[in-house]
């Protein structure tokens, strides 16, 4: 017997089909976006976590937190991730509705 390929588009659409889920999918996205940009920004430098951290003079336990979205570091705290991986901050604003 063969095991059927499901693609991952396909369940997250079913998925978010179900509004409350949906809901609640895109009051963590702002979390996860963040989430995603920080473990990038750290893969960019080569280090790991407790490397990181240790760079920026925070515990290895709260860098975690805040790669796994448990955690939404505070506008300074993300200008410090930035500038210690030679990055800058760029914020931005877009409307809620999309076209």
């Amino acid at each position: 017997m063969s095991a059927k390929t499901i693609k991952w588009d396909d369940i997250r659409s079913q998925v978010l089909a179900n509004p409350e889920v949906k809901a609640e999918y895109e009051a963590l996205e702002f979390e996860f976006n963040i989430a995603s940009q920080v473990i990038a920004l750290r893969a960019a430098t080569g280090l790991t976590q407790r490397e990181f951290a240790q760079r920026l003079g925070m515990k290895q336990s709260q860098l975690a937190r805040i790669e796994s979205g448990k955690q939404v570091p505070k506008l300074q705290t993300l200008a410090k991730l930035a500038a210690s991986a030679g990055y800058a901050i760029e914020l931005k604003f877009t409307p809620l509705v999309k076209h």
